[in-house]
């Protein structure tokens, strides 16, 4: 049987516990996801998160109708991407009978793809569904000009995954001309993962900006600048969703990136080292919530501007 070593150390990882661990961890999430697809699918926590969604943007319903649509966008957008996240789970556990399943770094390689398919399928659901469905007879409302990427995500938010990609880049050409010794070091599965990581990451830097020209061209069907604005809303979120794909298939090519070239006192992915990635993930979703925030002061209908400009300054 193949092992693995502890480089510095010399002492043997058993493969069959770390195998055993990924199992154990593996059959948790498949269970968690399982029972999520049930709660987010009754109406009572679909009524919850859209009130959440609601405060969290500073935008009131207006009308019973209003809720209606954004607790039902709300709760098809959950079911969606929980359900593409279980079955990537599901489709990822046939992994556990590999060689990377023997490794610390199995969790981050299986775990990246799903959360990369989740957020495309909620974009997904976002441009098949309409918030809003005016009756041919009732008024229409447009912007006066088309909007783009930087009318709903701030500077910082939006040139983020672009920054982190040009530090995963150039770690990645880092581990590139290191040589042979640094990849014996760190292991064949090591390697291996890397470039599953790296791949994955360019296919959603090329697939993700088509996905996103996709929801800003969709037409906008409002009767009022309230519907308007909660279309506007629900817009934000998803090309923040988009935006936050990307982050994460950057951050994980530099996490495992710099694993490689840096490995922990007891070897690659281990101690410290080992929670970087999973602490970077869970500061990106800070970074791009998917449970409302306040939009741009511009998209507000003019009779919501001044509230919304005073709360945030409070």
């Amino acid at each position: 049987m193949t092992h693995c070593y502890n480089v510095q150390h010399n002492r043997r990882v058993d493969p069959d516990q770390m195998r055993a661990m990924n199992v154990v961890v593996m059959a948790a999430l498949i269970a968690v996801f399982t029972v999520m697809v049930w709660v987010v699918g009754s109406n009572s926590s679909a009524y919850a998160r859209a009130d959440r969604f609601s405060q969290r943007s500073r935008l009131p319903y207006g009308t019973t109708q209003t809720r209606e649509s954004v607790v039902r966008h709300v709760q098809s957008a959950s079911r969606a991407g929980t359900i593409a996240a279980l079955a990537g789970l599901l489709a990822a556990s046939c992994l556990l009978f590999t060689p990377l399943a023997t490794t610390p770094v199995f969790l981050f390689v299986v775990v990246f793809p799903v959360l990369i398919v989740t957020g495309t399928v909620s974009a997904a659901v976002s441009v098949r569904e309409r918030l809003f469905h005016p009756a041919p007879d009732a008024p229409r409302i447009a912007r006066a000009r088309a909007l783009g990427v930087g009318d709903y995500l701030d500077p910082f938010r939006r040139l983020l995954p672009w920054a982190l990609a040009a530090c995963a880049t150039l770690a990645l050409v880092t581990v590139w001309v290191s040589g042979t010794g640094r990849r014996e070091r760190t292991g064949e599965a090591l390697a291996v993962s890397l470039l599953i990581v790296a791949i994955v990451a360019v296919a959603a830097f090329v697939a993700v900006p088509i996905l996103e020209r996709k929801v800003l061209d969709q037409p906008q069907p409002a009767s009022d600048t309230l519907e308007l604005a909660w279309d506007d809303a629900f817009r934000a979120t998803t090309i923040g969703q988009l935006h936050l794909s990307l982050a994460f298939a950057a951050w994980i090519v530099l996490a495992l990136s710099v694993g490689v070239l840096w490995p922990g006192a007891d070897g690659p992915f281990t101690g410290l080292a080992a929670q970087v990635p999973t602490w970077g993930i869970i500061a990106l979703q800070f970074v791009y919530p998917n449970t409302g925030r306040p939009l741009p002061a511009g998209l507000y209908p003019e009779w919501l501007r001044r509230p919304v400009a005073e709360g945030t300054a409070a």
